[in-house]
């Protein structure tokens, strides 16, 4: 086919109108609009707070254009020489989570974004105080002065001592001098450490030292004394709790558990140590887990966002991470289903029993 002069003319135009267009990624049949900055209306940490958290704890962030950032700098109060940066540990469009970084100061937050620039938020407070560990991830690491202790997790009270003969360290609580547990040991200087269970099963909440004995009383070494939990609130994140007859246990035509109502992707954890008893997924339950302590309960997950982080079979401790909130299943809402059972556990002769003033026990220390 052939054209005449006038015919390529009256084409020139068009093809030069056409290309700004695509040069800059406008909207249209086959083009993607440019994103805009990210931003921030709410950031709430996995203990709870809003626009504060501590270091080494999941931040979450919630706004728009959340699925483009790919850092966040915490920008702390000293121009550029303490900024610290992290990448995104799960981003969607409207939240994402990020781990806050070791040596991060109180300051705004920049959210980087490659396409849309950077946008900056308003201060995030970084906090000092102690709290109890609430996910074990990495290595046993002792305890804080003053910090308390999730019985069955990963931190563990620490006693050095000198002994100038053979002797016994024990574990002692406080209010009754009860010995919980004790370690023999040869003379000289040594360390032990204790996470708060004996025989696998944790002990009752109360205050607890390390102490040795069999000594001259010169030689007496005892640690400081040490507030011990014997479990810990499953969900790491804000959450509601006992608000609703119908999400407790007993409503809504027999409802089995607890209805804790959290923004989907809030980390889950164990409440105490032991072995998962189930892991699948079922269509009411939508993802859901199951652990048992070593007295033969359990505690029953569901409406997870994904598979749990642990199979059937493994062996958890307390606070260590299991999954995240969700509404797999026959669920309305981000939340998560919580069942307490005696034992000898869920449907497996065990009864399911009221879970709801363990849950406000556990979540007023943690």
């Amino acid at each position: 086919m052939t054209y005449s002069r006038l015919s390529l003319a009256v084409l020139a135009p068009t093809v030069a109108l056409l290309s700004p267009t695509v040069a800059l990624g406008a909207a249209g049949p086959g083009g993607a609009a440019i994103p805009d900055p990210a931003t921030a209306a709410a950031a709430t940490c996995e203990s709870g707070e809003s626009w504060a958290c501590r270091r080494g704890q999941t931040l979450t962030i919630a706004g728009t254009g959340m699925d483009g950032v790919t850092r966040v700098v915490f920008q702390g109060a000293n121009g550029t020489k303490d900024d610290r940066s992290a990448t995104p540990s799960f981003a969607a469009a409207t939240s994402l989570t990020v781990a806050v970084p070791r040596g991060a100061r109180t300051g705004a937050l920049r959210l980087v974004s490659p396409a849309g620039g950077s946008s900056r938020t308003r201060r995030l407070r970084i906090l000092t105080t102690p709290v109890p560990q609430a996910d074990v991830t990495g290595t046993t690491t002792d305890l804080t002065p003053g910090e308390a202790l999730i019985a069955g997790s990963r931190k563990r009270m620490l006693l050095q001592y000198t002994a100038a003969v053979a002797g016994t360290v024990e574990a002692v609580r406080l209010d009754s001098g009860q010995v919980m547990r004790s370690w023999p040991v040869a003379a000289g200087s040594g360390e032990l450490r204790w996470d708060g269970t004996v025989g696998g099963e944790v002990v009752t909440a109360g205050r607890y030292v390390l102490r040795l004995a069999g000594q001259p009383t010169a030689s007496q070494a005892s640690s400081a004394a040490v507030q011990i939990h014997d479990a810990i609130f499953p969900i790491r994140g804000k959450h509601d709790l006992g608000q609703s007859a119908t999400n407790d246990f007993g409503g809504g035509r027999g409802h089995g558990g607890q209805d804790m109502f959290a923004r989907c992707g809030v980390p889950l954890v164990a409440a105490r140590p032991g072995t998962v008893q189930f892991e699948a997924v079922q269509s009411r339950a939508g993802n859901y887990v199951v652990l048992q302590d070593k007295t033969g309960r359990s505690y029953t997950y569901m409406h997870m966002r994904d598979r749990a982080l642990v199979k059937k079979g493994q062996r958890v401790r307390a606070g260590q991470r299991i999954g995240y909130v969700g509404q797999t299943g026959r669920a309305s809402g981000c939340h998560l289903h919580f069942e307490l059972w005696t034992a000898p556990g869920w449907y497996t002769g065990g009864e399911g029993v009221d879970p709801l003033p363990e849950l406000r026990r556990w979540d007023s220390f943690s």
